[in-house]
This record gives structure tokens, sequence and C-alpha cells, in this order.
């Protein structure tokens, strides 16, 4: 005759316990990683007369063990609009911006988006952004995080407004 064994209440409550106690560290581990992305200092400049394109510019830390890219922007609330990742470069002294698919942020390290380098390209803008205002972006990463960040618009310096006079903006 086979011996069925019962477990103690306390036992088995004690085995619950420790169950969700590891579970919760799981889950803390996962909130680590999903926020483990810090943008810093993040702006747009105001549109050029005319134009409807402008781009985005601040620096994105992680604080993870494992790198995570950046995948995808979007333009949020009121100004619309189609927001891309680009880098700029310089190929036989002729500068070029080029959409990139995605951008990677190494472990512990953080990455510049600026002016001449890896930006946020803004356009189709149906209307001006203007400085003093703030555009509303949400920023996507492959590891599931997403970022919403309210950028303030920035007005151009006069160097860079005689510079991109033109306000149109070409792929190459």
């Amino acid at each position: 005759m086979k011996r069925q064994a019962k477990l103690s209440p306390i036992f088995l409550a004690l085995t619950l316990w420790l169950g969700a106690l590891h579970c919760s560290g799981a889950a803390k581990q996962d909130n680590a990683q999903n926020n483990a992305i810090e943008a810093q200092g993040f702006h747009a400049f105001a549109t050029i007369d005319g134009s409807n394109i402008s781009a985005a510019f601040g620096t994105l830390s992680n604080t993870s063990e494992q790198p995570i890219a950046l995948q995808k922007v979007v333009i949020k609330g009121e100004i619309k609009g189609i927001a891309e990742l680009h880098q700029t470069s310089n190929d036989n002294g002729v500068m070029k911006m080029l959409k990139v698919d995605s951008i990677t942020i190494p472990a512990k390290q953080s990455v510049e988006l600026a002016p001449g380098g890896l930006h946020i390209m803004l356009i189709n803008l149906p209307k001006p952004l203007e400085a003093g205002k703030t555009i509303a972006l949400e920023l996507a990463f492959d590891n599931g995080t997403t970022l919403k960040i309210e950028a303030p618009i920035k007005a151009r310096n006069i160097r860079e407004r005689v510079i991109n006079k033109s306000g149109k903006h070409t792929h190459h």
C-alpha cells in the first residue's frame, strides 16, 4: 500500500512565500532593465522660416550591463510629423545625413545625439516649431522600454541660420 505525503500548512506557506519572493526578484530585475535608459538635455531646434524640418538632440545613458538600442521615435501630441534616426557623415568633404535603423547605447555608457553626428530628424512637420514651446517625443528601445520626453524647442543661432538658410533636407 502506498503512502501519500502530506504537506504541513507551514511548509506549504513557506514554499509559496519563497516562490513569490523569487518571482518578485525577477520582476525587479526586469524593471531594472526597463529603467536602464536615461535621457538628459533633450531639445529640438525651431524651424527656419518656410521649412518643415528640424532635429532633436540630447544624451541617452544606459545603466544596465547589456547594450540597448534606440529603435524608433514617434512625435506625439499636437505636433505631428515623422521622426527618423540619422547619422551625419563626411564623405570626401561632403556632409551627408543618412537614415539609420537604430542607435546602440553600449552597457554602462552614454551616447550623445548632437549636430554633426547622431540625431533624431523631424520631418514633414505640419506647422513650424517655435522657440519657447515643447515637442513631445516617445523613444522606443529594443528591450521594451519607452521614454516619453517633452523636449524644449530652442532658437537657432545666427551661424546655423546662415549655413542652413535653404531649410531643405535631402536624403543621400
